[in-house]
């Protein structure tokens, strides 16, 4: 996948007494280590959108900022000045995406199952605002429209942003939980076009006592995009509505509460199951957590994108053995299973499975989930179920 990656806050000029919209933007890959380089040029769109109010309510207009013409994206290009003339209405959001809505990826069902679309994740920016920070959305398959909405860092930088594993993962869930998957005609169980994991889908299904959800820890959650898709897409199904407690390093924490607050503000709010608590791994190991991880019997413990450094990869799985034994003590020595989502970046990584297999752990499940991508070659998201005996 490439993400249109905002460089700068779009500011507002007067140019000749005219209202501008100006929009630096780049589309690279998630870590920002590639620029896409299509064949043809790709034509944007630039949608503001102004509030009304109607029936008591306060209602988003959009209107086509770039449809005298459309700014194009080249092969070879490093960055993207975007200049646009503004309405009189005043824009209080902007979004940057493909024209061609088969380019876009806009809900999950553009990304998994496999559409052959989907390639290029929207940009969304708050005109105005103080902090460098856009946001990202992607509809969920809901009769009510929810979306799967985070902020991140703007800039091309790898810290504070959306990864691959996040959004493939939580497309891959909201197929399995949103989408019809009944029986086919045969009396088989869909199989999710080759990614069943039935171990996983079951343990998510688990309903046990309306006072006992499950808990679910993510380890090294980043902006918390799993984290938060998860709370929303099994929030949605039968109640009780799961617990996610999202850890990371200290200075993930503001974007991650940011996240939190912003789904209180979205169709079906899940900020009151989401939380968040810092962990270090170098702690992590040793045993020593918060009181949020200590207080509870964890069901499963979710990890995505975090195998990419392997000065990390030690303390990441004692770590994951420090929760195990921690959860097992609370709960008559059952512990949780841990789900892995990575994108193999180099050969080095593999080093976590041997380190995991040390550690006792064994791979329950495996699968696949192959991304969009519009030039060179494709790498999939590799997610595994672990469990340890």
């Amino acid at each position: 996948m490439h993400y249109i990656k905002l460089l700068r806050p779009p500011v507002i000029e007067k140019v000749r007494s005219e209202p501008i919209l100006k929009i630096v933007l780049a589309i690279t890959t998630d870590l920002g280590d590639a620029y896409l380089s299509p064949r043809d040029p790709i034509d944007l769109v630039v949608v503001g959108a102004y509030t009304v109010q109607k029936d008591g309510r306060e209602q988003l207009v959009p209107v086509n900022l770039t449809q005298r013409s459309a700014p194009k994206w080249r092969s070879g290009m490093r960055v993207l000045k975007i200049d646009v003339p503004l309405p009189a209405h005043p824009i209080t959001t902007v979004q940057v995406r493909p024209l061609n809505r088969q380019l876009t990826a806009m809900g999950t069902t553009d990304i998994w199952p496999p559409t052959g679309q989907g390639l290029i994740m929207t940009a969304f920016s708050d005109i105005g605002q103080k902090d460098p920070v856009c946001f990202r959305s992607l509809r969920l398959p809901t009769p009510d429209n929810q979306t799967i909405q985070v902020e991140e860092d703007m800039g091309d930088s790898i810290a504070r942003h959306i990864w691959d594993s996040g959004i493939a993962t939580a497309s891959l869930i909201a197929d399995m939980f949103m989408v019809n998957n009944s029986s086919n005609s045969n009396g088989n169980n869909n199989v999710n076009n080759g990614v069943a994991m039935p171990s996983f889908r079951s343990l998510l299904q688990r309903r046990r006592q309306a006072d006992s959800p499950l808990k679910i820890l993510e380890i090294g959650c980043g902006i918390g995009t799993l984290g938060i898709a998860m709370a929303r897409i099994l929030a949605s199904c039968s109640p009780p509505s799961p617990k996610v407690l999202m850890t990371d390093l200290p200075e993930a924490e503001e974007r991650a509460r940011a996240n939190i607050a912003r789904q209180a503000s979205a169709p079906g709010d899940v900020s009151s199951i989401l939380d968040f608590e810092s962990l270090d791994w170098e702690d992590g190991k040793l045993g020593v957590f918060g009181e949020k991880v200590q207080a509870e019997a964890w069901d499963l413990v979710i990890v995505s994108d975090c195998t990419y450094n392997t000065d990390t990869l030690l303390p990441l799985v004692q770590t994951l053995s420090a929760v195990r034994q921690l959860s097992a003590e609370k709960n008559d020595g059952g512990g949780p299973k841990v789900f892995l989502a990575t994108k193999s970046r180099h050969s080095s990584e593999r080093e976590f499975f041997d380190l995991m297999e040390g550690e006792g752990w064994a791979i329950e499940e495996e699968s696949v989930i192959p991304l969009p991508h519009i030039d060179g070659e494709a790498k999939p998201i590799e997610v595994y179920l672990f469990d340890k005996k």
